[in-house]
């Protein structure tokens, strides 16, 4: 009896030591590191999970939210005002200039980013923080939604992340079928009406959108994402639709102002001109999806929001 018991006290000693070897090998060892490629191809490695975010860039800070890793940002650059929640959170300043002890002292441990607002040299700089820092980049409507499903590997909310991304690419097919065999009226999306006027080109994704939405870019022809151009340009193009992406009411009249010979597009005499709210075009997010509603309307009047969402 009492060998018994001594055995047993051996092996629980022994289990023991063995349970304070393995907590002591698991503290020890290096956390296991995982490599994530963004949007530039750049290898970015982690070491663990990222819990002190900071977005640089309003669309991104948006897919945060909606696909549920907000509680992992701790900043958000001035431009970031969507959804409200995020006046809570940090400001950094990143225009004109890039703060960077600003954001040294919120201690990221990863910094997103898009390269329509950060050059090479911004990435460098930003690099100098001592943080990961993640591009995403949009070249078409897909890349959406890809970058959030990367985006939801990144912060281990991978099925949300798909969740969301997966509802966005069937009402983007939903519009694409809705408009097929409509006419393609000629579509001028001017994202500048100063000095110079610059308008959509052929590449990127705000092209892609007015060609799902049913209309024929203008300036599709240009090999580039923006383009300036001048108003004899536009007049040659004959434009049936002029998109003004603006939160000024007096764009149009602005611009007439500026370029008279304006005032004779096909647009201005078919009283076509639509000033329509800039985020919604110009944050590739959750939201593109209703400009992609928006401007559907505005050239096909028949395919509301709603005959489109409760088609069959």
């Amino acid at each position: 009896m009492m060998y018994r018991i001594s055995l047993l006290i051996i092996l629980a000693l022994l289990v023991s030591c063995q349970n304070n070897s393995q907590k002591k090998l698991i503290s020890e060892a290096p956390l296991i590191s995982q490599t994530y490629t963004d949007g530039l191809g750049r290898k970015i490695q982690l070491s663990d999970r990222p819990q002190r975010i900071i977005s640089l860039a309003p669309n991104i800070t948006e897919i945060i939210y909606a696909i549920g890793a907000e509680d992992k940002l701790v900043a958000r650059t001035q431009a970031c005002d969507y959804p409200q929640e995020v006046f809570s959170l940090a400001e950094v300043t990143t225009f004109p200039a890039i703060d960077l002890e600003q954001i040294r002292t919120l201690r990221p441990d990863l910094i997103l980013a898009t390269n329509e607002i950060f050059g090479p040299d911004d990435i460098a700089q930003l690099e100098r923080v001592g943080a990961p820092v993640y591009i995403q980049v949009y070249q078409k409507m897909s890349d959406i939604y890809d970058g959030m499903e990367a985006l939801g590997k990144v912060f281990d909310v991978a099925d949300q992340a798909k969740a969301i991304a997966d509802s966005l690419r069937a009402l983007d097919k939903r519009v694409t079928q809705a408009t097929e065999g409509q006419i393609p009226y000629s579509t001028l999306l001017l994202t500048s009406s100063g000095d110079p006027l610059q308008a959509v080109g052929g590449k990127g994704y705000l092209n892609e959108l007015i060609q799902k939405a049913g209309g024929k870019n203008i300036f599709a022809d240009i090999d580039k994402p923006y383009a300036s151009v001048d108003p004899e340009s536009i007049l040659l193009k004959k434009p049936e639709y002029l998109i003004l992406p603006s939160t000024n009411d007096q764009v149009y009249q602005q611009l007439i102002g500026q370029y008279p010979s304006l005032y004779n597009t096909e647009a201005e005499k078919l009283k076509q001109v639509f000033v329509v709210n800039p985020d919604i075009y110009y944050r590739p997010g959750p939201r593109t999806l209703d400009a992609l509603l928006d401007l559907t309307q505005i050239l096909h009047t028949q395919l509301n929001r709603e005959s489109i969402l409760n088609a069959e």
